[in-house]
């Protein structure tokens, strides 16, 4: 049975408002009840709170997040198993795109197809999947009711079954390219986002003449800041920090 989060505000609208905020899930996509509609009082006297009963939701993204751990633990040290977003970025920028020793192109978009399918019933979602060979990628493009969930808060679910899916897809394939999974265009949407944080971040070094630091970020997106700042003759990047905490420095040169 799943747990029952309790959220409070002036008014109904506003504790859902407070939930939605909470939990990264848009508010018609909350599963809530109305334990007490509150009360403005008579001038101020008697006034009480609305209070609201959300179903929980994260548990299953939780177990998403944490079985991308183990899965690091558990497999990293295998023979050929490619275990990093670092290794899997860098594999890209290098132009690796093999075609697989051991099937088309064609056995593995349906390979990939299948197992998202499946991890996303397993997940709950009701959701619809098209893997498609887009390239220099494999991109996996998943439809859902429940977009702002399936993304989950800073784009954390997403990423952690994207990694999922290259994990188990490379257990049985030689790596070919990267597999990558968005939900309404997401992705582009967070590289913009990104982008557009390294362009006013850059501005404010060459202004200021001195070092800061991104918010720590994935392997992934610290690429599209140095992609993104590398053609920029004022300023220089590296990457810092360990593990979650690592993020880009933008210096002036």
């Amino acid at each position: 049975m799943s747990e029952k989060l309790e959220f409070y505000g002036p008014t109904v609208a506003e504790a859902l408002t407070k939930a939605s905020a909470t939990l990264g899930i848009a508010e018609e996509r909350l599963d809530f009840e109305i334990v007490d509609q509150g009360s403005a009082g008579f001038l101020g006297l008697g006034a009480r709170e609305a209070r609201i009963l959300v179903e929980d939701q994260t548990p299953r993204v939780e177990k998403l997040v944490e079985a991308k751990d183990e899965a690091t633990v558990k497999l990293s040290d295998e023979e050929g198993f490619l275990p990093t977003e670092e290794a899997l970025d860098a594999t890209q920028a290098a132009g690796g795109n093999s075609t697989p020793s051991d099937g088309s192109p064609y056995e593995l978009i349906v390979a990939v197809d299948k197992f998202m399918t499946t991890l996303i019933e397993e997940m709950g979602f009701d959701a619809t999947v098209d893997a498609y060979d887009a390239g220099e990628t494999i991109n996996v493009d998943v439809a859902t009711k429940e977009t702002g969930l399936f993304i989950g808060q800073k784009g954390e679910t997403i990423d952690a079954i994207q990694y999922l899916l290259n994990v188990a897809i490379y257990k049985g394939h030689p790596f070919s390219k990267r597999i990558i999974v968005d939900s309404e265009g997401y992705r582009q949407r967070r590289v913009e986002a990104i982008q557009g944080m390294a362009h006013r971040t850059a501005r404010r070094v060459m202004r200021e003449k001195r070092s800061l630091s991104l918010p720590p970020m994935s392997a992934s997106e610290r690429r599209v800041v140095h992609l993104f700042l590398k053609e920029n003759p004022n300023v220089t990047t590296f990457s810092d920090g360990e593990e979650e905490d690592r993020r880009v420095i933008v210096s002036p040169t």
